[in-house]
């Protein structure tokens, strides 16, 4: 389990923050990527988690669960995760097991990494992309905004969901055009 301590910035210019991002010294641990995500629900009438989550991140596969958000500045979770093999083998036993499929979509992410400070890049269809800054702390994640110019006043907690809602989307179908 991890601490999921993180902002978003929305509505950003990629190229200019790219750019930034190269000056401070970020390196890039993935080039842009297609995701697509599976959120899932079960018939249990009390859900003591946020997010439950199968994503495909090229040719790699996570299984997530998130608990419900502790603070009001930050969005800070609890994060479960794991690797699995097959997409469709685990959305099967998943169905097996009683889960629904209340949510899919698809999004562009590209992720840097500067000492312990996560940054990706997410692109969602006829959307504006954001940054999301990911650190161990408060502190690390405000100290990350200064470098980048920023300070918590230019961010937000929601949640993607909240921000593709926010956006006039539906965020339960959002898929690129083929």
């Amino acid at each position: 389990m991890k601490k999921e301590i993180e902002v978003k910035i929305l509505n950003i210019d990629k190229a200019s923050i790219g750019k930034t991002l190269k000056k401070l010294g970020a390196i890039k641990i993935l080039k842009p990527t297609l995701m697509r995500e599976l959120y899932w629900e079960s018939s249990a009438k009390k859900r003591l988690y946020s997010s439950f989550r199968l994503r495909s991140e090229g040719n790699d596969n996570f299984l997530t669960i998130k608990l419900k958000k502790e603070d009001n500045n930050f969005e800070i979770r609890d994060e479960f995760e794991v690797a699995v093999g097959d997409f469709g083998k685990t959305k099967k036993i998943l169905e097996l097991a009683g889960f629904k499929v209340f949510r899919q979509r698809e999004k562009v992410r590209e992720e840097y990494k500067l000492g312990k400070t996560k940054i990706e890049i997410d692109q969602y269809p006829n959307m504006n992309p954001y940054l999301e800054i990911e650190g161990s702390s408060k502190k690390e994640v405000e100290k990350f905004l200064k470098k980048l110019g920023f300070s918590l006043k230019y961010t937000t907690n929601r949640t993607a969901t909240e921000v593709i809602r926010d956006a006039g989307l539906d965020p339960n179908f959002l898929f690129f055009k083929k």
